[in-house]
């Protein structure tokens, strides 16, 4: 009777984490508040799934981080830290993901599906660099409040051939959704400290 009592208070720390799945924008990501420090994650995810990493930002620059569920690709998270130890930036990356926000934003998330919800068209970055497929601004519409401090980035499907829209330049979600692309989100970055 112990040993069954030990394993189910074993295994619902990380179970009790994985359900809380919600992206809360600046305030939480899941149990990860913009106060939690590297002994929370190891209590809210268990030892094993908190791992030290090296996470890639962009330009080739890489900062040291760390990896929560790092073999699991729907509940991953890559995490940078303030200089005063605090969670800075929590990232998913993929293309699918149990973590979504109040409106069902997630990885996988459409373009169309992005664009109802903001009630309007919106800008994203060409493709293929390093900042490509990054949403550049809301246009005033319903998504540039509720995901203030998050910052979705776009990739197309695998048999787009997205030359006409690649590059250092900014298009339009409307303008984009006419030449039936499948493009979706491919990142979440979630500032929760600076």
């Amino acid at each position: 009777m112990k040993r069954t009592l030990l394993c189910l208070l074993f295994l619902c720390g990380p179970a009790l984490a994985k359900e809380n799945t919600l992206i809360m924008p600046g305030k939480s990501v899941g149990p990860i508040t913009p106060r939690s420090t590297r002994a929370d994650l190891v209590k809210a995810f268990g030892a094993a799934n908190v791992k030290n990493a090296t996470i890639y930002l962009s330009e080739g620059e890489t900062v040291p981080g760390t990896v929560v569920f790092d073999k699991d690709p729907k509940r991953r998270l890559e995490i940078t830290w303030t200089k005063k130890k605090l969670v800075g930036d929590v990232k998913i990356v993929g293309s699918s993901s149990l973590w979504h926000t109040a409106e069902g934003i997630t990885l996988g998330t459409t373009l169309a599906e992005l664009q109802r919800l903001n009630g309007k068209p919106f800008k994203f970055s060409g493709f293929d660099w390093d900042y490509g497929g990054l949403i550049q601004g809301w246009q005033g519409g319903k998504l540039e409040t509720s995901l203030k401090g998050v910052w979705p980035s776009l990739n197309p499907g695998p048999k787009d051939n997205t030359s006409e829209i690649s590059g250092d330049r900014e298009f339009s979600s409307d303008d984009v959704l006419k030449k039936n692309f499948h493009i979706t989100v491919c990142q979440l970055r979630m500032e929760l400290n600076r």
